[in-house]
């Protein structure tokens, strides 16, 4: 597996926003459970905007596009364009790649590695072709442990769109990353690891396991009911996870949602 790397000479916090699952669709104005993925996306951003005086970059951790058009992830370059910073993204379930490299090329949105002084993000695809469990790849854990073992002195967060631990919830947990045992277990090697950052399940978590930092963030669009049996639709509002990194290790993060607009999601639809 090929290590693209990106670097950033920030000796300070590494300050980035995450934002996953936007299902954008081939039409700027298509929709997914009957919300406009477009349009709630847009106020998402405009919260980012308003609401962060600077940051680093953006990671977006998959299920960019819900029907894998190309128009849909031109679209996504567009929105992030004009905050000025890099973007890295990585495919979920619904992502078609080849569309995405068509968009990514001749861009930085498909590094797999960002290293700055005293920090690394190891960004892994999760996607099994044509399902919509993940599963890591030998070429996935190969990146991994190159990165690990190359630069063993700086503390590492690693991202992925599938959910590598339970999220308690019947329906979510059979199509998470079906090898996350083997993840964790990778992860607990090496003590410098510390955090698991994903998207895929459409809600906040925020947890330690094994001295890992386990975080999973809101899509930018419709929401699922935490730790429900089966196949249900929240209607909190969508956000954004902001999240920085410290030199000495430690990590500050937080939530926010969008405020003050009502979003109609079709409540009938028992799956996406």
């Amino acid at each position: 597996m090929e290590l693209l790397l990106y670097s950033l000479d920030n000796e300070g916090p590494i300050r980035f926003i995450q934002i996953t699952d936007t299902h954008l669709v081939e039409a700027a104005d298509g929709h997914l459970l009957g919300l406009e993925t477009q349009n709630s996306l847009e106020h998402v951003l405009s919260s980012v905007q308003s609401e962060n005086d600077q940051f680093d970059f953006f990671v977006v951790s998959g299920d960019i596009s819900q029907d894998g058009s190309l128009s849909s992830y031109q679209r996504l370059h567009e929105s992030l364009a004009p905050f000025n910073v890099p973007s890295f993204w990585f495919p979920g379930n619904h992502d078609e790649m080849s569309n995405m490299k068509v968009v990514c090329q001749d861009t930085e949105h498909l590094v797999n590695i960002i290293r700055t002084p005293h920090w690394q993000l190891v960004l892994l695809n999760s996607q099994v072709e044509g399902a919509v469990f993940g599963n890591l790849g030998d070429d996935q854990f190969e990146l991994l442990e190159r990165a690990l073992t190359e630069r063993p002195d700086l503390h590492t967060l690693i991202s992925l769109h599938h959910h590598p631990i339970p999220m308690e919830s019947n329906w979510m947990d059979k199509i998470g990353v079906k090898n996350g045992d083997k993840l964790m277990a990778m992860a607990r090697k090496y003590p410098k690891v510390k955090c698991i950052l994903w998207g895929h399940v459409h809600q906040d978590s925020d947890r330690m396991v094994d001295g890992i930092r386990m975080l999973s963030t809101p899509s930018t669009c419709v929401q699922f009911m935490p730790k429900s049996k089966d196949f249900n639709i929240d209607m909190i509002a969508p956000g954004y996870r902001r999240l920085q990194l410290n030199p000495d290790g430690s990590i500050e993060t937080e939530m926010s949602r969008v405020e003050g607009i009502e979003f109609e999601v079709d409540l009938s639809v028992k799956g996406y």
